[in-house]
């Protein structure tokens, strides 16, 4: 299944999308509020591409995000996924660093939740950031997503959102 809003095409993550989650994972920008808060190596990449791609048996999760003018060029990833070990999915998004602050991010998660929930696989869905990421902050708050007490992860420093279904 594609997606497609005014300026972004999204499809599901496949084994052909390496280049970006490097490009992504191993970039000191894009990785800060990451766990870890630094950039990741390839063995993990690797693996974290792998689940990605495993995670679409459930019949939802993360789409790469391309430009809608050269469906080509990758910028960044959107999705919702089940965190593990937990009844809870969340949203999760990267956009390469020089495509952030343009509205692509939003554009994109705002598409990722329409899908979502469309699919009436999921009555809610959270989201999380680090209490610094002002940006993420922002664009959960902009999604309509509103501060909850749920602890997703085992993590200091994380504040929870969570939205409810427009099914």
């Amino acid at each position: 299944m594609i997606i497609e809003t005014e300026r972004l095409v999204l499809r599901p993550v496949g084994e052909h999308d390496l280049d970006i989650f490097t490009a992504l994972l191993t970039c000191p920008v894009t990785t800060r509020y990451l766990p870890g808060g630094k950039p990741f190596g390839a063995e993990y990449i690797n693996r974290y591409l792998a689940n990605r791609i495993k995670h679409w048996s459930k019949g939802y999760g993360t789409f790469i995000v391309s430009l809608a003018s050269d469906p080509s060029v990758k910028i960044g990833y959107a999705g919702v996924e089940e965190i593990t070990d937990t009844a809870f999915s969340d949203i999760r998004y990267g956009l390469l660093e020089h495509y952030q602050g343009a509205g692509y991010a939003f554009e994109a998660a705002q598409a990722v939740l329409n899908f979502t929930f469309s699919s009436e696989l999921l009555s809610t869905i959270y989201g999380v950031a680090v209490a610094e990421n002002q940006a993420s902050l922002r664009l959960l708050n902009k999604l309509g997503m509103h501060s909850c007490a749920t602890r997703l992860y085992d993590a200091e420093g994380l504040l929870s959102f969570s939205i409810q279904g427009r099914c």
